[in-house]
Formats: structure tokens, C-alpha cells, sequence
């Protein structure tokens, strides 16, 4: 199998429970991933989840000590799988293979799989968040734009129109005085896993910060989910204290965030720098 650190590699099957046992090792590419090498081990003692991390990921807002303490507190609230074994060097992690079938995309157009999520996002938002290193996003929105606008100047007066825009809505969303919370911060359809209220997987992007972050995602993953967004702002108990107008400006950010992770990440993989 042709692994981008074989080191790594080796590193975190010696963590699998069974691996040892060769002849009963079972190893399956995932597909879902952006940034990271994922797969599904299958031993005699379980099926687990190795994922190898790709360097420039910390450069796309991730921060390894953030996403494993915020996974953990989620698993043990069965909201995630069990974390088996994060390297603290972060160059890989491996779980317990949560069983079900990922969501597919029609069902963020469905009342009732809405409603489910909605109470997943209310379990996930009550739970005491540990203290974790913040996720300053508008700095790193001010770090994309500026990489991007090094390297193509002819975008740079655009981008930073955008920029002023989303720093504004975001100055005023934090005014707003909404309590934080731990957040998900990456709801994307592959990342909800099962029937009723879904598990959640890959915390890259987890933080302590504003509950409708959550939403605000999903809306700009889904724009049809905005149809629904009075409901889901009451489902996951985020209203009153935000509208149906907060969302869809938190949206336009979160979209906009989107679009330059995508440059970031395409740039990365043509000119990929040292490890970190």
C-alpha cells in the first residue's frame, strides 16, 4: 500500500487493536477526505479508523490539540467515535469505525433528518467545553487572503472587499452575545453518520465558539437549508438569541471561507511546503 509516510503509517497501525496479527489485517482506503490519507482497518478485535494527516492542513486552520479534545469530549457524550490513539506530533489519529451509512445530501432537504441533526447540534452545544486553543477566524481569513493575493494580485482588491465584509458581519455576530460552545465546525452530509439523531465525524475543524457556526455551515454547504432556517434556529435551541438574517450572513462567511480553503488546498497540492 503506497502511504504518503510509511513511518506514520507503521506508527499508527502498531496503535490498532489486532493489527499485529497480519494474516487477520484487513486495510480499505475511505474515500470523503480532502487533505489526509484515510482507511478502514479491519482486525479480529474490531474495525478502526486510521487517518494520516497532511502537513498543510495546519496551514487550512487546523489545530491537532483543539480537534482531539474536542472529539473526545463529543465521544463521550456518544456523539463521535472513541479516539484510540492521537500522535502527539499529529501526524495521525485512529478511532473506532462509527457503523452506519453516511447521510447523503437530499436528506438536508428532509423536515424530519433536519430535526434529527438539529437534536445531535443541541447534545453537542450543551456539553462543557474543555479549554482549548481558540480559533481566531478572522486572522485566518486574513491569512488566506493574503496567500492568495501574493500570488495573484490582480484578485487582491477583490478579496479584500470580501474580507472587510465578513470581518464586519462577524464583529456583529460576536456583539450579538451569544454563550459558546463547542461546535462542530464542519457539516458537511459525509460527516453524519447513521439514522436518527447522526454521530459526527472528522473534528479538524471543532471549536469553542458560536452555536450558530454550526448552522451557518451547513447553510453555506446547502443554501436550500436557509428554506428551513427558522425551524432549525428553534430545533437546536440557538433562537431566539439569532434570526433567520444572522444565519444567512454567518452563511455568506462561512461560504466565502469555503471558496478559499478550496484555492489554499489546490495551492498546497501543486507547491506543497516543509512539514510543520
Amino acid at each position: 500500500m503506497n502511504v504518503r509516510d510509511p513511518l506514520a503509517w507503521q506508527d499508527a497501525l502498531a496503535q490498532v487493536p489486532g493489527a499485529a496479527a497480519a494474516a487477520d489485517l484487513s486495510v480499505q482506503p475511505l474515500s470523503g477526505g480532502t487533505s489526509n490519507a484515510t482507511f478502514r482497518v479491519r482486525t479480529r478485535e474490531g474495525v478502526f479508523v486510521v487517518r494520516l494527516h497532511a502537513p498543510h492542513a495546519l496551514d487550512l486552520g487546523v489545530d491537532r490539540a483543539r480537534e482531539v479534545a474536542l472529539h473526545e469530549a463529543a465521544a463521550g457524550a456518544g456523539l463521535a467515535s472513541r479516539i484510540l490513539a492521537a500522535d502527539p506530533g499529529g501526524r495521525f489519529l485512529v478511532t473506532e469505525f462509527l457503523e452506519g451509512a453516511p447521510w447523503q445530501a437530499r436528506d438536508l432537504e428532509d423536515d424530519t433528518r433536519l430535526g434529527a441533526l438539529a437534536q445531535t447540534l443541541c447534545e453537542l452545544h450543551a456539553l462543557a467545553a474543555p479549554v482549548v486553543p481558540a480559533l481566531d477566524l478572522p486572522r485566518l481569513l486574513e491569512g488566506h487572503v493574503a496567500h492568495l493575493a501574493a500570488r495573484d494580485a490582480a484578485l487582491g482588491q477583490g478579496l479584500r472587499l470580501k474580507l472587510a465584509r465578513a470581518q464586519d458581519i462577524l464583529s456583529r455576530q460576536a456583539d450579538a452575545g451569544r454563550r459558546t460552545c463547542i461546535v462542530h465546525g464542519d457539516l458537511s452530509h459525509g460527516n453524519m453518520i447513521g439514522t436518527g439523531a447522526p454521530r459526527l465525524i472528522d473534528w479538524e475543524y471543532a471549536a469553542v465558539g458560536d452555536p450558530l457556526t454550526d448552522l451557518a455551515c451547513l447553510a453555506a454547504y446547502y443554501p436550500r437549508v436557509l428554506a428551513h432556517g427558522a425551524a432549525l434556529l428553534e430545533l437546536s435551541g440557538v433562537s431566539p438569541a439569532a434570526s433567520v438574517s444572522d444565519l444567512a450572513q454567518l452563511a455568506w462567511v462561512y461560504r466565502w471561507l469555503s471558496d478559499l480553503w478550496s484555492q489554499r488546498l489546490a495551492l498546497a497540492r501543486c507547491h506543497p511546503s516543509p512539514a510543520h
